[in-house]
């Protein structure tokens, strides 16, 4: 085997999230003048890890790009406008902390507005987060706990930059460390319909589970100039269903159908916490929902492609289609970022539901482990001249 002893060789051999937490709250101790950018949940968690760590005193206030924020008081501080927090920043010794999964595009905002790359801190989001997400069990526990499963998928990884996706997001989750990954995304732009792993055909009879409001609908009649055989849109949360379809009045796509269900891997009525983009189940969810399997909404569909990003309800809704799949044999593009398990879990079920399918994984977020997606192609669909990083 060509990379045979890698994945034993290149995965981190030590539970670093104490030790690299306990590093970075020291560098924050460091200075004197914190300010927080984004006021929005994403910045919770760095503030519950200030909280824990005793840094609170170094924070002075927290930075928003939205103007009917700027002026209001979040966990006691003044929120900022960019220009303002710039100026406060002024000190050597200062920090802007980006708690924010915009964070590339913020950086390059506060360059412009004359901050220095130094005072600018890409980090903490990472830590905190994960910090937080790996309280119980930590991600080296979790990894060594399925080691055979997630070294069975490294090598059932059909190129090289899939192989070191995979391998840098699981040694970025055991370190707290997001340098691992430096140079692993893709262009946004490129989430499902990647050029370097497949082309989209005209007649396609694509499946979007999770469709939102129409956001991945809207990309995929781009590409394909208006043209499929169907779409099939299905999404749980009422209102934002009734924006897809409205959307699609608007925009007077032809040969599409919503749905206003769960995908599952039983027909059931479930809890649903409705929260715009990240809606999901969850036993303390607000408003109930009906869910159904793949296998019953669109069993009597030639559906060729199917994409998922259901808030870690893909394992349930993948074990739910499984005869579409093994019908169909369609392209799948399902997210794996919800949780740690599911890098091991939605690659693993996909070779068993197609033990013929070419697996690879894509990372759509600069230097952050989300919307990382596990692409199941047929041999029929392979684009195999247009990928990056070979063979």
């Amino acid at each position: 085997m060509k990379w045979e002893h890698e994945f034993e060789d290149k995965l981190l051999k030590q539970d670093l999230r104490d030790v690299n937490a306990a590093k970075y709250a020291e560098k924050i101790r460091s200075c004197n003048n914190i300010i927080i950018w984004g006021t929005g949940s994403a910045s919770d968690a760095l503030y519950q890890f200030l909280e824990k760590f005793q840094c609170l005193d170094r924070v002075k206030y927290y930075a928003d790009n939205q103007k009917e924020r700027w002026g209001a008081l979040k966990n006691g501080y003044m929120t900022l406008s960019p220009e303002e927090a710039v100026k406060e920043a002024g000190e050597k010794d200062s920090l802007i902390i980006i708690a924010s999964m915009r964070f590339p595009v913020i950086r390059k905002q506060l360059l412009s507005l004359g901050m220095e790359e130094r005072m600018i801190d890409t980090a903490g989001f990472t830590v905190a987060n994960d910090y937080d997400t790996y309280k119980k069990e930590t991600a080296y526990q979790i990894i060594q706990s399925h080691y055979d499963e997630y070294k069975q998928v490294y090598y059932d990884l059909e190129d090289r930059r899939s192989k070191e996706i995979y391998l840098n997001i699981l040694n970025s989750k055991i370190s707290l460390d997001n340098q691992y990954l430096k140079g692993i995304s893709s262009a946004p732009e490129k989430q499902y319909f990647d050029p370097e792993l497949l082309k989209l055909r005209e007649d396609e009879c694509f499946c979007d589970c999770g469709s939102y409001n129409g956001d991945t609908m809207e990309t995929f009649f781009h590409l394909t100039g208006g043209k499929c055989k169907k779409y099939i849109a299905i999404e749980a949360d009422k209102g934002i269903c009734r924006e897809l379809n409205q959307k699609i009045s608007d925009r007077d796509y032809k040969n599409v159908i919503a749905l206003n269900l769960a995908c599952w891997n039983k027909k059931t009525i479930l809890k649903f916490q409705s929260a715009r983009s990240a809606g999901h189940i969850t036993d303390l969810g607000e408003i109930e929902v009906f869910a159904d399997t793949l296998d019953h909404m669109v069993k009597d569909e030639p559906v060729t492609m199917i994409k998922m990003d259901i808030e870690g309800a893909e394992t349930a809704a993948l074990t739910g289609a499984g005869k579409v799949i093994r019908k169909n044999k369609p392209v799948l593009c399902i997210c794996i970022y919800h949780s740690l398990e599911d890098f091991y879990r939605i690659p693993l079920i996909m070779k068993e539901l197609n033990e013929d399918y070419h697996l690879f994984i894509r990372n759509y977020t600069d230097m952050v482990a989300a919307e990382t997606v596990c692409y199941a192609v047929p041999a029929n669909r392979l684009d195999l001249g247009n990928q990056e990083g070979g063979q």
